[in-house]
C-alpha cells in the first residue's frame, strides 16, 4: 500500500493543476461581485457614437440635444434606442476577465482587426470609450473588451442592441401627429372636418351621420403611421411615384398642409411614402397601406335614427 502514496498524490496533485487551469480558462466563472465599470465615460458628454460590424458602419451624433444619422441626411434617429444604448454600455460592469492574450482576442473576436462590433463613443472629437464586442459564449452573455485594456469578459450584451445600419437606428415613428391636432382630411371619395372637437364626414345628407367610431380608428390610423426603413433623397424609376397607389391630404390646426403620396415598390410587399414636408422616400408596409386604400364613404357613414332625424327638424323650424 505504502508504495502506491506517491502515485496516488502525483495524481491528486495533477488534478488540483488541471482544476485550476479549468477556472482560469473556462468561460463560466460561479459567483462573483462585479463592481467595477467596463468602460469608463462621462455620460452626459457623450454626444457621437460610431458602430462598426467590419462591413457597415454608422454614426450617430446628437445636435440640438436630438440624436440624428447624418449619413442618412440627417434624418432623425430613435432617441429611446440611441439612449438605452448608452445606458446599458454605461452600466456594464467586468466581473472576472476570461483572458488577457492577443490569441484569446483573436478566438473570441474582440481584436482591434477582428471583431463583431466596435463602438466609439465620443465627445466632440475625442474618443472617449471603445468597446469590441465578440463572439457569445451562451445565449446570455458575449465576449466584450475595452480598447483601452487586454482583458476579455463575458457580459450581458446583446449585438442586436449595436446594429451597424442605419435603418435600425432611424425614427420609425418620425410621421407621428397628434390626432387632437388634426382639422381636416382630404382622401380620395370624402373629406372629414373637424365639427365641436370630433372629425365628420363632410357633406353628409339628412339621413346620414357620421359613424364615429370608424372616424376615429382611420384618423388613428392616419396619425399613426410608422416607417420601416429610410430609401434616401433620390427618387427612382422603381418607386412609381409618378403612378400613385394612394393620396391624401392631412391640414393641421393652425392651417399647416400635409400632403402623402403613396406608391407600390415593385416586387415586394411594401410601399413608397413621400410626404411634402420631408426631402425623404420612405418604406412603409403594404399591411398599412392597402387597408387605408380600401375605406370608402360608406364606411364612415351610417343611417341616422329616427330620434336623431326628429330631434335634427325640430332644431330646423323656426
Amino acid at each position: 500500500m505504502t508504495k502506491w502514496i506517491p502515485v496516488l498524490s502525483a495524481v491528486l496533485a495533477a488534478q488540483l493543476v488541471l482544476a485550476v487551469v479549468v477556472n482560469l480558462k473556462g468561460e463560466e466563472y460561479g459567483v462573483f461581485a462585479a463592481d467595477e465599470k467596463l468602460l469608463s465615460f462621462d455620460r452626459q458628454s457623450i454626444d457621437s457614437l460610431r458602430i462598426d460590424d467590419g462591413t457597415d458602419s454608422v454614426v450617430l451624433i446628437k445636435r440640438d440635444g436630438a440624436w440624428r444619422l447624418p449619413g442618412s441626411g440627417d434624418f432623425p434617429a430613435s432617441q429611446q434606442s440611441v439612449e438605452r444604448l448608452l445606458d446599458k454600455l454605461a452600466a456594464l460592469q467586468k466581473g472576472w476577465p476570461v483572458a488577457r492574450t492577443r490569441g484569446a482576442a483573436r478566438r473570441f473576436n474582440v481584436d482591434r482587426e477582428q471583431f463583431e462590433r466596435k463602438l466609439a463613443l465620443l465627445s466632440g472629437a475625442d474618443e472617449k470609450a471603445t468597446l469590441f464586442v465578440g463572439s457569445s459564449p451562451d445565449f446570455r452573455k458575449v465576449y466584450v473588451r475595452p480598447g483601452d485594456e487586454d482583458e476579455i469578459f463575458a457580459v450581458d450584451f446583446k449585438p442586436w442592441e449595436a446594429e451597424a445600419d442605419a435603418d435600425s437606428w432611424i425614427d420609425k415613428d418620425v410621421l407621428n401627429l397628434d390626432a387632437s391636432d388634426v382639422e381636416r382630411v382630404e382622401m380620395p371619395g370624402f373629406i372629414l372636418h373637424r365639427v365641436d372637437d370630433v372629425l365628420q364626414v363632410a357633406d353628409l345628407g339628412d339621413e346620414e351621420q357620421t359613424d364615429d367610431a370608424a372616424s376615429r380608428a382611420l384618423l388613428g390610423k392616419l396619425t399613426g403611421l410608422r416607417i420601416q426603413s429610410l430609401l434616401g433623397t433620390e427618387n427612382k424609376p422603381e418607386y412609381g411615384q409618378d403612378e400613385p397607389a394612394l393620396e391624401f391630404k392631412i391640414i393641421r390646426v393652425g392651417g399647416e398642409s400635409l400632403s402623402y403620396r403613396f406608391s407600390k415598390l415593385q416586387d415586394t410587399p411594401y410601399y413608397v411614402l413621400r410626404r411634402s414636408d420631408l426631402d425623404y422616400y420612405l418604406q412603409v408596409a403594404e399591411y398599412w397601406v392597402d387597408p387605408v386604400i380600401e375605406i370608402t364613404r360608406e364606411q364612415l357613414v351610417q343611417a341616422r335614427s329616427d330620434a336623431e332625424a326628429g330631434e335634427s327638424q325640430d332644431l330646423e323650424r323656426p
